[in-house]
């Protein structure tokens, strides 16, 4: 496959839907791991839609040779002073839609971010015991969420791939 960077794009497109499949068939599902399986498969949707917008930043950087490769970090590129130098509309965009929480690029973020912080243990457990819940699923991430995300980011590199032109 090549190592272009529309292709991972693609890739995290196709994966974040079949992951989002798969969470829709975990719960309607009898069996007794469904929780857990509809956990692993909201947290793998996730993975791939943050994969897929930073594939998109890179793609976009990538097509007019921006130094922006090297970004790892999504909602900290979007905040960050440093789009000022990069005057393309689809960098903007992508900033204008981390400022609007009812869209679908907030949540997606706020889910990145609370599905990377560390455990927190639940308070009224007993200290005593052996086995200690930690953590919990995203409050913000849902199979709507999901769905919304993945509809909004495929409309949005339809749209910015239809759009890119050679300065």
């Amino acid at each position: 496959m090549a190592n272009e960077a529309y292709t991972r794009t693609n890739q995290s497109l196709h994966f974040a839907a079949t992951a989002l499949a798969g969470w829709h068939q975990a719960e309607a599902s009898a069996a007794l791991d469904a929780r857990t399986q509809a956990r692993y498969q909201s947290e793998t949707c996730l993975f791939h839609l943050y994969r897929g917008v930073l594939a998109l930043i890179h793609e976009v950087a990538d097509f007019y040779r921006w130094p922006l490769l090297d970004t790892r970090d999504v909602g900290t590129l979007l905040r960050d002073e440093r789009l000022a130098g990069f005057p393309g509309p689809e960098l903007g965009e992508l900033q204008q839609l981390a400022k609007r929480p009812d869209d679908w690029l907030v949540p997606l973020l706020q889910a990145w971010q609370s599905l990377l912080s560390p455990p927190v243990v639940d308070s009224q457990q007993a200290a005593a015991e052996l086995i200690v819940r930690v953590g919990g699923q995203p409050a913000v991430w849902s199979v709507e969420r999901a769905e919304a995300a993945l509809q909004g980011l495929r409309g949005l590199i339809e749209r910015q791939r239809g759009l890119m032109q050679e300065w």
